[in-house]
Formats: structure tokens, sequence, C-alpha cells
């Protein structure tokens, strides 16, 4: 809906130039990897893919770097551009953007199996998926980010990083293995149980390489103050079991909404399995942690074993890192690895080109990690910007006379249909956004209070809750008796009734805990704690200033603020967007409020998305196994095109392509701005010819162009990256 300017697109990819001007110049290492491939080409008498055109090249990129289609605005800037190096200046303007964060995000969030809800709760998955985001926006360096991943323990508070040890919490073994694949392309699971079948890791090498991390211990939250309590509770000879069973549950509610906040390192030794049959080591026998391959790492008794780990993965000398990365970056610009696959190497594998493999390596290394730096050198290439492969063979040597024809992943369809409805398509979730903002402070504040109550205080709320607990089970006792006979009589609104009761126990019991444990803090003489509990009661009663705490806060969609580039069209597009009056006014910002909630990017939506909705129809990972994602076609995802609530949203009114047709005078302006819109470009003399005929034939059709736009959203050449 911005108003188009083509100089709009130079100010951005300038100020993109000027942002990236302390990073190192690729352009000479893009002109080498155009050479040795070229080597190549001439070696199997191979003839190269021609050149895109800007079109083709401006769609490309896009999807690639950003993860969507262009807008029509962003379009039209690119092709008013006459400067000759647009196409590297555009590259460097989004790299620069936060669509890059959001796309790229996606990627390893797959690698990563990161997950919204994750193993255990939310907290720590949350400040995970902010790491990634973070470590993103950032253009943390690969092997800093991968280093804190492995190496990190302590609180989710403390960083995110954790996440990783607890999106595997309990598995050690498993996290062992997805390890060596995420980050040295080496399968090792088959190892787990005995000697790899099919390579040369033996089932000791398996577990000598575990016992640097099998350590990692994901738990709860711990106060000292709370664990000082339950040394009381432990030593206070005066009470009877119930009572003390009883307290332990409500120190435990307390700290519920901390739980699995914590990773730390213990001191168990990992010993080899019961039956393990080798010759080289006894069943039961202790393992020492040692290296698969490289520089031997050796642990003293003052080591941080996983720091160790850490640097030694890491390290530029480790024969398979630096590969790993490059290959996984390359085949994610050209959509084939030199190396396939990318995360199953091993001894005997070989890239297709290894002179280039080679290359790409030092210049990982050369480039410091830095993951856009060597991006914008791929993107730089000539073979980037040449004409598409149809298809390759598996199992057969690709060489790259350009990138690889593909079908848009699940995220690049859905992202790519936002960019059709909103007017601003990488606007962040601010429902989901401020939610978890507010989630994640009040966790910290509950931790941080709980920390500084003193324990006897803490012993006290206890015991008071208690009683009350005691009290309560006896209702629960009669209630769920009462509701046991409703069923077996198949009282459906009597069973109702008593689930309804019983749920209002509970809620009872929380504000018990809450009161209890707010009454404690409040008597603290912690001049700090005063003043938190103060500053989180809000405008409820003081003694709720907890429940505040414990409970997953509520956020009105309808209070996002208003993005003033978009509302300042209003006034001058009041025709075109359907103002009539105040209350049309007033509707559409409403619509403009609520958008992020429904047509955010994938990377703003729960990750994943739940089942059923568009996303997971596409084929999205369900982030249970490493890059678990599909992009094959199928039924459900032809009727979700078709019989779906989509349609209705991408061509309802106050859709951005809605009312960019709208703007358009004539049918010969609509079809180009509906190809610009889909496609990056104008149509050709035959397509706009046989638009036109189609136009004429439909004319009296009241869905005519609702029609037009479903047929062109189901081509090939929409969902395909040519």
């Amino acid at each position: 809906m911005k108003a188009f300017h083509p100089l709009s697109f130079l100010a951005t990819a300038l100020f993109a130039l000027t942002a990236h001007a302390a990073s190192v110049d690729t352009s000479a290492a893009s002109k080498q990897v155009d050479a040795l491939l070229a080597k190549s080409w001439q070696k199997h008498k191979i003839k190269p893919n021609a050149p895109v055109d800007d079109a083709t090249f401006l769609r490309r990129v896009y999807l690639t770097v950003v993860g969507r289609i262009p807008t029509l605005d962003e379009a039209r800037a690119f092709h008013a551009c006459q400067m000759p190096d647009k196409r590297a200046k555009l590259i460097d303007s989004l790299l620069s953007s936060e669509g890059y964060v959001q796309n790229f995000f996606n990627y390893w969030a797959d690698v990563l199996r990161a997950q919204t809800q994750g193993v255990a709760g939310g907290t720590t998955s949350q400040n995970y998926l902010n790491y990634i985001r973070t470590a993103l926006r950032e253009n943390k360096p690969w092997d800093q980010m991968a280093r804190e991943l492995v190496s990190s323990e302590g609180t989710c508070f403390d960083t995110g990083a954790i996440g990783y040890y607890m999106r595997d919490r309990g598995m050690p073994l498993d996290n062992l293995s997805n390890t060596t694949r995420i980050f040295l392309g080496t399968r090792m699971e088959c190892a787990q149980c005995h000697d790899h079948p099919f390579d040369k890791w033996t089932q000791k090498q398996f577990y000598e390489m575990a016992a640097f991390t099998h350590n990692m211990s994901a738990s709860s939250y711990r106060s000292k103050s709370a664990e000082e309590a339950q040394k009381m509770l432990r030593a206070d000879k005066s009470l009877d079991s119930e009572t003390r069973d009883l307290m332990r549950q409500a120190l435990s509610e307390a700290m519920r909404p901390l739980r699995d906040t914590l990773v730390v390192q213990n001191k168990s030794q990992l010993r080899l399995p019961h039956d393990y049959k080798y010759k080289d080591a006894k069943p039961k026998d202790v393992v020492q942690a040692s290296v698969m391959f490289g520089k031997p790492v050796t642990l003293q008794k003052e080591s941080n074993t996983i720091g160790e780990f850490g640097q030694w993965l890491t390290s530029a000398e480790n024969p398979r890192f630096t590969t790993i990365i490059a290959n996984r970056l390359w085949q994610r610009v050209f959509g084939a690895g030199l190396y396939e696959q990318v995360d199953e190497m091993m001894d005997s594998s070989v890239a297709s080109n290894p002179e280039l493999m080679h290359f790409l390596e030092r210049q990982m290394v050369a480039l410091k990690y830095d993951m856009k730096d060597y991006l914008r050198l791929l993107l730089n290439t000539q073979a980037f910007a040449r004409e598409s492969t149809k298809e390759i063979s598996p199992g057969t040597p690709y060489f790259f006379q350009g990138p690889v024809f593909h079908r848009m992943r699940a995220e690049q369809v859905w992202d790519s249909l936002v960019t059709l409805v909103s007017p601003d398509p990488d606007q962040p979730n601010w429902s989901s956004r401020e939610r978890e903002r507010r989630d994640l402070e009040n966790r910290h504040h509950l931790a941080g209070l709980l920390d500084k109550t003193e324990a006897p205080l803490l012993f006290e709320a206890a015991k008071e809750v208690a009683a009350a607990m005691r009290e309560q089970n006896k209702q629960f006792d009669v209630l769920r008796k009462e509701l046991d006979e409703a069923r077996a009589k198949e009282d459906k609104a009597k069973a109702k009734d008593i689930q309804r009761r019983l749920g209002e126990s509970q809620r009872i019991l929380r504000e018990q805990v809450s009161k209890c444990f707010y009454a404690a803090a409040k008597k603290s003489g912690n001049q700090d704690i005063q003043k938190e509990l103060a500053a989180v009661s809000g405008e409820g009663p003081m003694e709720m200033a907890m429940m505040n705490l414990m409970e997953d806060s509520r956020v009105d969609p309808k209070a996002a603020p208003l993005n003033p580039k978009i509302m300042a069209t209003l006034k001058a597009e009041e025709t075109v967007l359907g103002m009539k009056d105040e209350k049309s006014i007033k509707g559409f910002e409403n619509y403009q409020r609520t958008l992020h909630q429904t047509w955010s990017r994938a990377a703003e939506l729960p990750s994943p998305a739940p089942r059923g909705h568009f996303l997971r129809e596409f084929g999205q990972s369900d982030r249970e196994i490493i890059e678990n994602a599909n992009d094959e076609a199928s039924v459900p995802q032809a009727l979700t095109m078709m019989n779906g609530s989509l349609l209705n949203q991408l061509t309802s009114a106050w859709s951005t392509l809605s009312i960019n047709l709208r703007k358009a005078q004539t049918n010969d302006e609509k079809i180009d701005t509906l190809f610009l819109s889909l496609y990056s470009r104008k149509p050709n003399a035959k397509e706009k010819a046989h638009m036109l005929q189609t136009l004429e034939s439909y004319a009296s059709s009241k869905t005519l162009w609702e029609d037009v736009t479903l047929a062109a959203l189901s081509t090939q050449r929409f969902i395909f990256v040519e």
C-alpha cells in the first residue's frame, strides 16, 4: 500500500551497503567459485545454463534469502532501477533485513528441532527460540553459536542456549547422536547399540564421545530459599507424614512455573551398557571421554568437560565442522549439496567438485564463520544467476550448471501468501511476542522473589497451603466419586457440572498458593522484594501479585499498535479502501491491529504450527527429528487451496492484493498487477492476450478476479522456485 518510488529501493540498498561496509569483500571469491565451476564443466563436457532475466533473479533471491516473494512495490522498484550493480545491492539489502532472520530461523529451527512448547514446557523453549532469532539478527558467527549450544549451562534466564540440552531432556545418548549429525554431518546413532554396520564407528567410540555430554542434566529451577525450606521440612520431627507430603506439594506448586528451566553438569560417570559384547572393554566399564577424530582432547580433573568439547567441535582444525556448515549453506542456496546427503558424511564420501569444496571451506574459515558473508559470496556468483536445472538424477553427481528447480517449502508458500494479504509481511506477531515477553519477565521475577524470600517464611507458607490442601483433598475425593457415579449412569450434564467444580477447586487452590506465598514475601525484610511485589501486582489486589507471576498472561490483540506508515495511506486512499464513514475507518483499524494473529509469517507462529494448519498440510516439519519437512504435493494441499477459507482472505476487500487490483484502472493494468504480485514480472504478449480473452468470456461473473487469483496461485509457476 506504500506509494511506489524507485528511489525508496535505492535508499534501502545503499543503507544496506553502508551497514556492511566493514564486511569482507567477497566479490573475488564469488568469481573464483564461478571459475572452479567452469573448470568442472569443461572437465565433464557440460554446458552451463543460460543467465536468467531480472524477474527470475528477483523472485529467486527473495525466496532464497527472505523466504517469500517480493511485494508489488518491491518488484516495481527493482525493475525500475537502472543501476548496473542493482542485483548485488539487493542481495545486501535482503541479508540485512528482518526477513532474513525469519527465513533462516525456519531453517535452523528445523535443524535444531526447536519447538514452541518444547519437551516439558514453554519457558525454556521460548528462550531457546529467542536465542536462535537473536543469534541470526546479530549475525553471530556459526562457530560461536554452535559452541554456545553445546557448552551452555545454567538457567534459561541466563541463556536460551540451554534449550539445546533441554530439547533432549533425559536422552543424553540421543542428544550426542543429534550433535554429531548437526555439527559434523556424521550419523552415529547406529553405534549407540552396536558397531556401525556401514561406517567405521564402533559402539565404544560412540560412548567415548557421549562421555563429554552425558552428564548434562535438565531439571527445574533451584531456589536456594526453597531448597533450605525443604531441608527444614525434612528435619522437623513434629510433622506427620501427610503434612510433610502436602507441604512438599505446596512448595512444588509454588515452583511449578519454573519447571524445566535449568541445565547443569552432574558428576556421574558414563558406563558401557550391560550387554556390551565387544572385546575392547567389559560391560558396565566406566568410559573415558575421547573425541572421534581430529586433535585429541586431554581432560584434567578441573576441566570443564562440555567447554573442552565445544572448543574441539567448533575448531577450524576439526576436519568436518567447517565442511558441514559450508555444504549446508551451499545446499540452501543451490538446492543440492556438493556432498549429498549433507548430514551423512563418511570417509568414502566425495564432493561433486572437491576443488570447489576445499575452496569454500577455506573461505568459511577466512570469513570467521560469518554466515551472511558466506551467503553473500554464493548469491553473487554467476552460477546462482543461471537458469535452474529442472531435474537431477538421485545418486549421481550434480555439477551445478545452475540452481536446482524445486518446489517452495511450506514456509515459503505461506509467507508468500502473507505477502499478498499483509501490507507489512515481515511484521512480528505482536500478540505472541507481547505475551511471551510478559510471561518470561514474570517467571524471572518469580524466581527472584523465591530466591530472596527467607526460608522460614516459605516453610510457614507451605504449612498454610498444606492445611488448605488437606481440606480440599476431602472435597476432591467426594467430587471424584460423584463423577464416577455420573459417568456410570451416563448423566452427561451432571458429569460436566462436577468437572466444572473440580476445575474451580483447582483454581481456588492456585489462588491459595499465591496468597500464602505472597504473604511470606510480604513479611520479608528485603526491600527489593517489596518493590518488586508492588511493581507486579498490576491493578488487581496486592495479594494476587504472586498469581500474576505464576499464570500465563492474556493479551488483547486489539491493543496492538498501528503501523503509522500503513495508516498514513488512509486519507490518501479512502475511496480505494472503501472508507465511507467513521465506522468503516474503525473497522479497518481493527483489521490491521488483528491481522498479525492469523497472517504473520511462519517464523512468528507456533513452532511448528498445529496440526491441520496450512503449514503442516504443506509439509512443515514437526521438529521431532532433524530436517523432517517434505515438499511433496498432496490431495489435502489441493483441497486446502480450493475449499479452505484461504481464498476468501486473500481476495477480501482489505487484502493487499485486492487493494492493488482495485487501484489498477483497466484490465491491462490489473493483469500486470496480478503478474507482478504473484510472479514478479509482467505477462508476455501471449499471456496477456489469453488473460484478456478469459476476462472477456467471464465478464459477467461476480467472482471473476477471485477465480483468476485461485487459478494463478495453483500454477506451477507460483508454487515452484525457478
